[in-house]
This record gives structure tokens, C-alpha cells and sequence, in this order.
């Protein structure tokens, strides 16, 4: 800390010259101005989402993916910068630093260990052990600071590196979908029509499947069909013309049926009963006969 006031003093001695040269150099307010920082910072992430389209002009965001991709970091990384209570100047600085190394990607196509490399040169310089580092322009940060910077930029950029530079060196497949839809205009109303989508189909689909059919003709009956009747039929007794005789022997045919059924089932539970009874009889044998 003590070689870095020295600095800092040493620099006030060399004049004016110096201390432009310090403040071109600085990464504040290189990229978002001083007045686009404070506005930020008192947006929620959709409202910066929608400022930082403006400012960049990424209108293309939902159909070109790699607008969508570099709307979608630039948003998250001034959203991290917010969350850290960075202040104006600070939150410039990091998303200069951001917009750097992801154009590295996207315009330059740099290569994995350069742009770390590029990283390294932008955090030299914060608080450092001897007055003689210089400075790249992020001395406004501390240490803690620069190392959380660094995970973050390792975890949102780094580690998926390669994946953006597949979509940063490929182009997007274009796909453009067409509808063509017909419109049935109803006919003037001076003719005779049912009123102005009436039933919203097509005439002929009304006629056939919605409209009430005419009623059906009732069938021609012929008169002298109507007119003949068959004849009546006459009342006949069937029992006055049996003899008692008859009757006997409709009552004997009958009770002979059901008779006839009654003794064979009394016969068959007769016999289960008696093969039952010689069953044991003949167990009691068998005992008598072992003793």
C-alpha cells in the first residue's frame, strides 16, 4: 500500500502529461459513460436487458443467436456487477474488461490462452507490492475485487470457451415459415342471404350438415289396403269337449312325469346314504380286527 502512495505521489510530480496519459488508460467509462452506469444501477435485469440492446443494437436478439448470446452475457455480467455494490466507475471498468475479452471471442477469434492472457495484463497493476508495477487501468478495484473478476470470468466465459467458439464461427441455418390463409367474404346483404356469418362455414357445408332438413313426405297408404281388416277370429273352449276320461288321463301323464323324477333322486341320495353307512361299518371292522 505504502509503494503504491509513493507512486501515486510521483506521478502528481511529472505534471499534467502523466496524469492524461493515466486517465486514457483507465477502463472507466470506456464503453458504458458515466451516465449509462448510474442508470443501469437502478434497473432490475429485465429493464437492463432492454437497455443494453439499446445501447448495443441487438434488435435481432430473439431470432439471431449469436445477438441473443451476447445480449444474454452482457446482461448477466452487469446484473454480477451490481449484486458486488460496485460503484459507477467500478461497474464501467468491469464491463469494459467483459466487452473485451468476449469480442476476443466473437470478432477476433482469439484463442484460449491469449485471451487469458489478455485478462492477466487488464487486473496488473491492483494494489501492487512494489511502486514500480504500473498500472493497466483497473487500480479502482482491491484485491478482493480482482479475485472475484477472475472466478467470474472463469465461470461465465472460460470454462465455456469452446462453445463459443462454435457459435461465434458457424452461421445460423435460416428458416422462414409462410401461412396462407383464405377468407370467405360473406355476399352483399341486398341478396338473399341468411345475414353476415351466419354460421361462419361455407354455403354448401351449411346446406348439407347444419341447416334443418326439409321434412320427409309421409308415405301414400293405399285405401283398399287401409280399408281390409282381417276377420275376427272365433272364441273357442278347448275344455268343453273333453270327457272326465280325457281329464284322468291328463293328470296320471302328468303325475307320472313328475313322479318319475322325484324317485330318482330319492333312490340316488338312498344309495349315497347306504355307501356311507358301509363305509363305516367296514372302519369299525378294521379297528376291531387291530386290537
Amino acid at each position: 500500500m505504502a509503494g503504491r502512495r509513493t507512486g501515486r505521489k510521483d506521478k502528481g510530480k511529472k505534471g499534467g502529461d502523466d496524469e492524461v496519459e493515466e486517465q486514457a488508460e483507465s477502463f472507466a467509462y470506456k464503453i458504458l459513460s458515466q451516465e449509462q452506469c448510474t442508470e443501469l444501477m437502478g434497473l432490475e435485469v429485465t429493464d437492463i436487458q432492454n437497455k443494453l440492446c439499446e445501447v448495443f443494437k441487438l434488435s435481432n436478439h430473439c431470432t439471431d443467436l449469436q445477438d441473443a448470446a451476447t445480449l444474454d452475457y452482457y446482461t448477466s455480467a452487469v446484473w454480477w456487477g451490481k449484486q458486488q455494490s460496485f460503484t459507477t466507475q467500478q461497474l464501467s471498468g468491469f464491463f469494459t474488461m467483459v466487452h473485451t475479452l468476449f469480442t476476443n471471442v466473437k470478432d477476433q477469434h482469439m484463442h484460449l490462452v491469449d485471451n487469458l492472457k489478455e485478462m492477466q495484463k487488464m487486473l496488473r497493476g491492483i494494489e501492487p507490492e512494489y511502486s514500480d508495477v504500473k498500472s493497466a487501468g483497473m487500480e479502482f478495484f482491491n484485491l478482493q475485487q480482482a479475485k472475484s473478476i477472475s472466478e467470474y470470468m472463469f465461470t461465465s466465459l472460460f470454462q465455456h470457451y469452446k462453445l463459443f467458439e462454435f457459435m461465434f464461427s458457424h452461421t445460423q441455418a435460416e428458416e422462414i415459415i409462410g401461412t396462407d390463409l383464405e377468407i370467405e367474404v360473406a355476399k352483399p346483404a341486398a341478396m338473399p342471404f341468411p345475414p353476415p356469418l351466419d354460421e361462419g362455414v361455407e354455403e354448401s357445408l351449411h346446406t348439407s350438415y347444419i341447416a334443418t332438413p326439409p321434412p320427409s313426405p309421409e308415405p301414400e297408404v293405399d285405401e283398399s289396403a287401409k280399408s281390409t281388416e282381417p276377420p275376427p277370429v272365433e272364441d273357442i273352449d278347448a275344455f268343453s269337449e273333453l270327457t272326465p276320461q280325457d281329464v284322468l288321463e291328463v293328470v296320471e301323464s302328468v303325475t307320472k312325469d313328475l313322479m318319475s323324477g322325484l324317485q330318482l333322486d330319492l333312490a340316488a341320495k338312498l344309495r349315497e346314504k347306504e355307501n356311507n353307512l358301509i363305509q363305516r361299518i367296514n372302519k369299525v371292522h378294521k379297528v376291531a380286527d387291530t386290537t
